[in-house]
């Protein structure tokens, strides 16, 4: 049996609190979701939950469904996320801190930091791969054993580029943007079709504002 990843474990919980939540009739309403929206979310938690189930038993779970369980999650962080954000930046919406919990949104600070765009970017480095999986570290370069982030510093954004082998670096419209993290410790997700490529992944600081830092040196690791 594959080692089962925790991003995907809590993934699982996410999705299956936050579909139901934002797809009831009132909040349908209430985000302003179009008809379309809420049958692709509806549709992509059934697929999601088929997919997941046979993830975890161990009779069925290989690389064909570790891969399935990947592009699901990819999929499913598209979906989400439109959603999210939508309910994050509309200031006409306001969450109880049990709705926050279910949308995975911090609670907005009382006295936000004006701090300014981040001048340094992070270093980047795998500490530990395995089959279509790898867990990365964000390291402050000024502060490398005590602070993961810089003073003003809110969150990891990440990009990242997958070429075949012997292939030349990407370009840098090539790189496609990930999810920001909050933690300096962080994992990603691979596909079947992916094992073998270089992955280029490029990491950077963003302050309270959304305001992105400058680019890190890509790492560059062979997917297994």
């Amino acid at each position: 049996m594959n080692q089962l990843s925790f991003k995907i474990m809590r993934y699982n919980f996410f999705v299956n609190a936050f579909i139901p939540f934002v797809t009831t009739p009132a909040n349908i309403a209430r985000y302003g979701l179009s008809a379309s929206q809420v049958l692709a979310l509806t549709n992509f938690l059934i697929e999601w939950n088929s997919k997941f189930a046979a993830y975890v038993d161990p009779l069925t779970n290989g690389h064909i469904t570790v891969d399935a369980i990947n592009a699901a999650y990819q999929e499913g962080f598209t979906l989400t996320q439109s959603v999210r954000s939508t309910i994050k930046n509309d200031i006409t919406i306001t969450l109880t801190s049990q709705e926050r919990a279910i949308c995975n949104l911090r609670r907005p600070e009382s006295t936000p930091t004006r701090a300014g765009v981040p001048k340094i970017a992070p270093c980047l480095t795998c500490i530990l791969q395995s089959s279509m999986n790898m867990t990365f570290a964000g390291i402050n370069p000024e502060n490398p054993f005590r602070r993961a982030k810089p003073p003003g510093v809110h969150s990891f954004g990440l990009k990242i580029a997958v070429v075949d082998a012997g292939d030349p670096p990407p370009r840098p419209d090539a790189y496609v943007r990930q999810e920001d993290e909050n933690s300096s410790i962080f994992e990603m997700l691979f596909t079947a079709s992916q094992v073998g490529k270089t992955l280029y992944i490029i990491g950077f600081y963003i302050n309270s504002r959304n305001e992105a830092g400058p680019d890190s040196i890509p790492y560059i690791v062979t997917i297994i």
